[in-house]
């Protein structure tokens, strides 16, 4: 019997412990669904060492090989960003010579997790390399990996131009700028870099070279779904945000909430109330914006059940940020009706009014909330009918058979 293709899956973050993220809950995800036809070799960043990981991750004794290295230390004044002037000048000047990888990706890169790489490509008959984004992909090429799938879940450069273009003027600004556009260009011509592209929407597909869209697959974001929903213990008027809590975007949603919605809210449900649960660690500017009356935190709970099944409304007031919201997929599987910006909305493919209701300002969020907290029969037939949208198209499972068909284009090819 011919063996297992072997795949090598480089990750910067681990898929244990929870609570996930979603990042690191895609990269759990995809793995349990790519283990289903193929051998796995997993080298990733960690918080944790590979015998926690090994012992007490449910794949953890099933993989070929589990390798964790520690995430690397901040790079402070060596940050191609954030660093000197001197060192954001050297950045942008070797970001825009031909060939060369972008220095932002040096905040992720780890010489260890490159060596690595490197023996088991030596040790291991490995078929071909799954990275997760392009600065994994980047140490995959330089540990000699090819038949590199990049699963590139987020256009960094494309996201940096937009913001960039709306920030008032400041000292980095402009190379800031010019970073960011060589990482526009540097994504657009993956394909010259890679063997494949995995990509979370369709629309993605624009943001590259079109020369080669056989080599374009979309591999969306997914759910799993509780085997059964509880909406007996709605709590009155509690909206639920959930996130990682030190995230940027997530920190600007949670102000919003605080400052704006929730006090707009509570001029007509005066008892109406906030919680927030999410990953720490926890900013203090968060704990201390999250101190409030009718505010709670609940830092990183093992399981989210209970405070989807409590919530009257999910809420994702986010301003920025790129790929697809998973968040927003998770409440609407709890058939929870939930409210949203159109960032947190994009490329989900959802219709407003129809599946959940989109809202592009404060005000109109929270008079999005309260239509739904005075309308409770509407409001659970928006959570049902969002649950079952979710449910026909966003299944890990869908999502693994792409990531698994994907990798069979590259192994044939």
């Amino acid at each position: 019997m011919s063996r297992r293709p072997l795949i090598a899956f480089l990750a910067g973050l681990a898929p244990y412990p929870p609570p996930l993220i979603g990042s690191s809950l895609r990269i759990a995800r995809l793995l349990r669904e790519l283990h289903r036809e193929f051998d796995i070799a997993l080298l990733c960043l960690a918080d944790v060492d590979t015998a926690t990981i090994v012992d007490n991750w449910e794949l953890g004794k099933e993989l070929t090989r589990i390798v964790a290295v520690p995430r690397p230390k901040p790079l402070g004044k060596r940050d191609a960003i954030w660093g000197s002037i001197l060192t954001c000048v050297k950045a942008t000047v070797v970001t825009s010579l031909p060939n060369q990888r972008p220095r932002m990706f040096d905040w992720g890169w780890s010489d260890e997790l490159v060596d690595a790489t490197r023996r088991t490509l030596n040790e291991l008959d490995i078929d071909a390399v799954w990275a997760t984004r392009s600065w994994s992909g980047e140490m995959a090429r330089a540990a000699g990996a090819n038949r590199i799938i990049v699963d590139v879940d987020d256009f960094q450069g494309d996201l940096m131009v937009r913001e960039l273009a709306q920030l008032r003027p400041y000292k980095r600004k402009a190379l800031h700028l010019i970073q960011a556009k060589n990482l526009l260009k540097y994504e657009r011509r993956l394909l010259r870099r890679y063997s494949a592209i995995a990509i979370c929407k369709q629309e993605d597909s624009a943001l590259v070279e079109p020369d080669s869209p056989q080599r374009i697959h979309v591999v969306p974001n997914g759910v799993d779904f509780p085997s059964g929903v509880d909406r007996s213990r709605v709590s009155p008027a509690e909206l639920l945000f959930v996130g990682t809590l030190s995230w940027s975007p997530n920190m600007e949603a949670m102000r919003q909430l605080v400052e704006h919605i929730l006090p707009t809210i509570q001029e007509t449900f005066a008892e109406a109330s906030l919680t927030v649960a999410g990953r720490s660690p926890t900013p203090e500017e968060v704990r201390s914006l999250l101190s409030r009356p009718n505010v709670q935190l609940r830092e990183s709970p093992v399981s989210l059940t209970e405070y989807y099944s409590r919530a009257s409304i999910g809420v994702a007031p986010l301003l920025r940020g790129g790929g697809t919201s998973i968040k927003v997929l998770e409440s609407l599987a709890y058939a929870l009706p939930t409210v949203v910006t159109p960032v947190a909305a994009r490329g989900l493919g959802l219709e407003d009014g129809k599946h959940l209701l989109i809202a592009s300002s404060n005000r109109d969020f929270a008079a999005a909330c309260v239509h739904l907290l005075k309308n409770p029969a509407k409001a659970r037939a928006l959570g049902e009918a969002g649950r079952e949208e979710v449910l026909r198209r966003f299944s890990w499972q869908s999502a693994g058979a792409s990531a698994r068909a994907a990798i069979h284009a590259v192994l044939e090819s």
